[in-house]
């Protein structure tokens, strides 16, 4: 497995490293993210669905006036998600959280600020948590770990809009509405197809190299 990420990384490298050579114009600059997560899974209770955070960069490279290419790089990209079920005066709240390491080498079309994007996104996974809380009526809450296995990588297909805003030649202010589309299941649970679909809202500053 760890031979097949470095071979991937690698690769993505050399991709990013060989386009930007041939590129009219390079942007680069830090990204800020907030998702919205929604767990699926067969025999779930209720919605799963939570809120997260994503701290990193990107780099937009305009190879011609419309074409073009954005890669997202997201070193802390963290996916919440919660249920909580009420029965017989007893409540159980349950909350799961992962974090990744993610890269997204998308294909841009851009018409006058405004772009389209899509592609492969890969994660890595960096740390995942989760427990379970169970409270009833004059009783102190009862608080237990979850462990569940997740797979050490994830395969999502990417898509989404946006616009550059020019604040002035060498300065954008990026916007974008992005949909994560699962490949891969994100828990090992044997048997039980799962992944997590996510919605992302997106700024980032960008400098001209």
């Amino acid at each position: 497995m760890k031979k097949s990420l470095h071979t991937i990384i690698l690769s993505l490298l050399l991709f990013f490293v060989s386009n930007i050579s041939v590129a009219q114009s390079v942007f680069i600059g830090p990204r800020l993210t907030g998702n919205l997560n929604i767990w699926n899974a067969k025999g779930l209770t209720g919605t799963w669905n939570g809120v997260g955070i994503g701290i990193g960069g990107t780099v937009d490279l305009s190879f011609s006036e419309h074409i073009g290419i954005l890669v997202n790089l997201t070193v802390f990209d963290m996916k919440n998600f919660s249920n909580s079920i009420t029965q017989n005066n007893t409540t159980q709240e349950t909350s799961l959280s992962l974090s990744y390491v993610t890269i997204d080498p998308l294909f841009k079309a851009e018409f006058s600020g405004f772009y389209m994007v899509g592609g492969p996104s890969l994660g890595i996974k960096i740390n995942s948590s989760g427990e379970r809380t169970q409270s009833a009526t004059g009783q102190n809450p009862v608080v237990t770990t979850i462990n569940i296995e997740t797979k050490s990588v994830r395969f999502d297909l990417a898509v989404g809009t946006g616009y550059n805003f020019k604040l002035s030649p060498d300065m954008l202010l990026g916007a974008d509405f992005m949909a994560y589309i699962p490949i891969t299941d994100t828990y090992n649970i044997p048997g039980n197809s799962n992944s997590v679909f996510s919605l992302k809202l997106g700024a980032s500053l960008k400098f001209r190299l």
